[in-house]
């Protein structure tokens, strides 16, 4: 009896799909009418949702090339300001590692990025080492053109200089693989230095406190000594102290003002605070804002489409009481009833859905071929999102189309449900 009574239920439950399909078919200038009004708002969000994650990050990975808004440095060290990067110049002058808490602390510091400029020889040659931590780093991996997989280890060639990947380099005779190389940014004191972790440049330390000469490295078969003109003392010097840094690197957080934080670490002793491009760090700080106005903007626009929904079917079950009514009358229960019509919604914003995700897709294409490409040229890549975002963002487009049709046909269909029969077939003729 229980089977028989469960395949009776199924069986009447797709009488209800089958009619509420039929009642799609009978008037098809509406129908089409709200599938295309759905197409249109739901492939506008799906093409404004995946426009959006491309163009995000695309500016972000621009913008992260920018370097830091402000720079803490001691009080004697220069500092190179460019339109699209602050960096520091090459100087004896350092600051205490633990330094980086009380920065951090100040309200406005979104991150801190400490860096360690230390004078080496490289293949015999006297460059520059900029040690740098990758957990905090927002200036030197964002110019990062070309590397090995796996985490960083080894050196990162500056955008001057002629490294292979994979090479082997000698660093005050201990060798190092060249992890990467940066792209060009046309700062010469960031061009022509190599990059390593603070863990690395431990390392080379403790190798050059473990070499019989401190002031005589080894490089190949020849001892060779550190070059004159560098006038440092810490070239390949085993005395060299790790538990000091050269400048912290800081980007401010959305709001935070540059003058105002300026002002705050002006109190600590023995630094100074440089600023940077204050266009450039205006645009960084209103990039979320940014896109959070856009997907406000998107969901106004799905609620607008949901009272629509709403509007138009409350007109439609008002057409039909008359029908409604007498399907009460033969014995349909309310809550079939109400399936028949939360069906007939589904379906008709469901392929709607379906044709806008299409519709979408179309406009993301062009949208490719044209402004995406104008971004390109400016400096702002259009890369489509993962393959897994796209499909569950296509998913969730048909998904949401659906329960659209669900939830903006609930309410008048709780109407028609709550009535009695005789009072649908009278309401028809008031």
């Amino acid at each position: 009896m229980f089977f028989l009574a469960t395949r009776r239920g199924r069986h009447d439950q797709w009488l209800l799909i089958r009619l509420a399909a039929q009642n799609v078919g009978r008037c098809r200038l509406r129908a089409i009418l709200l599938g295309v009004a759905v197409m249109l708002g739901v492939g506008i969000a799906f093409a404004s949702f995946v426009a959006g994650w491309a163009l995000r990050d695309g500016i972000a990975r621009s913008f992260s090339r920018m370097g830091a808004d402000l720079v803490v440095v001691p009080s004697a060290t220069l500092v190179n300001i460019t339109s699209s990067l602050l960096t520091v110049q090459p100087t004896d002058e350092t600051l205490p590692a633990d330094l980086a808490k009380r920065i951090a602390g100040i309200p406005g510091v979104a991150q801190i990025a400490p860096q360690r400029i230390v004078p080496a020889l490289v293949e015999g040659r006297g460059v520059n080492l900029v040690a740098f931590d990758p957990a905090q780093d927002f200036s030197v991996l964002p110019w990062l053109e070309q590397h090995v997989g796996g985490p960083v280890d080894g050196l990162i060639a500056g955008g001057g200089l002629a490294a292979s990947l994979g090479a082997t380099l000698s660093v005050c005779g201990m060798p190092l693989p060249v992890y990467g190389r940066l792209a060009k940014t046309g700062v010469g004191p960031f061009d022509e230095s190599y990059f390593l972790t603070f863990d690395a440049l431990a390392e080379v330390v403790s190798f050059c406190r473990g070499s019989p000469s401190n002031r005589a490295v080894k490089t190949g078969n020849s001892p060779r000594s550190p070059i004159a003109a560098m006038s440092h003392a810490d070239v390949c010097s085993p005395d060299l102290r790790l538990d000091r840094v050269s400048a912290y690197l800081l980007q401010l957080s959305p709001g935070a003002k540059a003058e105002e934080m300026k002002f705050a670490l002006s109190r600590l002793p023995g630094l100074k605070v440089v600023d940077g491009n204050g266009v450039l760090t205006s645009s960084r700080q209103a990039l979320s804002a940014l896109f959070i106005g856009i997907a406000a903007f998107t969901a106004f626009q799905l609620v607008a489409l949901l009272i629509l929904v709403s509007l138009l079917f409350s007109a439609i079950v008002q057409e039909r009481y008359r029908e409604v009514g007498l399907l009460r009358a033969m014995g349909a229960r309310p809550d079939q009833v109400m399936t028949m019509i939360l069906a007939e919604a589904a379906i008709v914003t469901g392929l709607g859905g379906v044709a806008g995700l299409g519709f979408g897709v179309a406009v993301l294409l062009i949208f490719a071929r044209s402004l995406g490409f104008y971004f390109g040229l400016l400096g702002v890549p259009f890369s489509w999102p993962p393959l897994a975002i796209l499909q569950a963002g296509a998913l969730v487009a048909i998904a949401f189309s659906a329960i659209l049709g669900l939830v903006g046909a609930l309410l008048p269909a709780w109407r028609a449900r709550r009535m009695a029969p005789y009072e649908l077939i009278a309401a028809e003729g008031r």
